[in-house]
């Protein structure tokens, strides 16, 4: 049985595919959850658990965003 590599941290990328925006848009996206978090640093990230709370979705509806590729 093999297990699935997931990623932990989303990108502007991972944003603008599941929201279909553009680049931009996910940015200001990914701007406004530091913003919200508190992450003040650049290389402070954003994990998927995260973005799913601050969109208010269950993580299990981003798992097929999530694979490692």
């Amino acid at each position: 049985m093999s297990k699935k590599n997931l990623k932990i941290c989303i990108t502007t990328n991972d944003i603008a595919q599941i929201e279909c925006c553009s680049l931009r848009t996910a940015s200001q996206r990914m701007n406004d959850m530091k913003v919200f978090f508190k992450k003040r640093e650049k290389r402070h990230k954003i994990t998927f658990s995260e973005y799913a709370e601050y969109i208010g979705v269950a993580l299990e509806e981003l798992e097929q965003h999530r694979s490692a590729s």
